[in-house]
């Protein structure tokens, strides 16, 4: 099981970073890879290179995902709500073909 670093600022951060980064926008390569090796457990340096900070922004996204993901399993009663639904108007919401009157 693959075990992240990730404090509540951390998730903010990499929400942040992800959002500019679908914008178009770039974030700081400094505090981006700061973050990327804290919470990866990497050891890279930083960069200014707009195809690398996204590929790290892609890469802490994922890994948040996968954190969100493993926090949903762990704690399943509080992130999910049983839902009924009712199906017994199923049949009157279906389209009806119509005759046509022959003359």
């Amino acid at each position: 099981m693959i075990n992240y670093n990730f404090t509540e600022d951390d998730i903010q951060f990499v929400e942040k970073a992800i959002e500019l980064k679908n914008k178009g926008y770039y974030i700081d390569g400094k505090q981006l890879t700061d973050v990327y090796n804290k919470v990866l457990n990497k050891n890279v340096n930083p960069t200014n290179c707009g195809s690398c900070i996204r590929q790290r922004i892609t890469e802490l996204e994922g890994a948040l995902n996968h954190h969100k993901a493993q926090e949903a399993i762990s704690s399943p009663s509080d992130s999910v709500e049983e839902v009924e639904v009712d199906t017994s108007k199923e049949n009157e919401n279906k389209a009806v073909k119509k005759a046509k009157n022959k003359k």
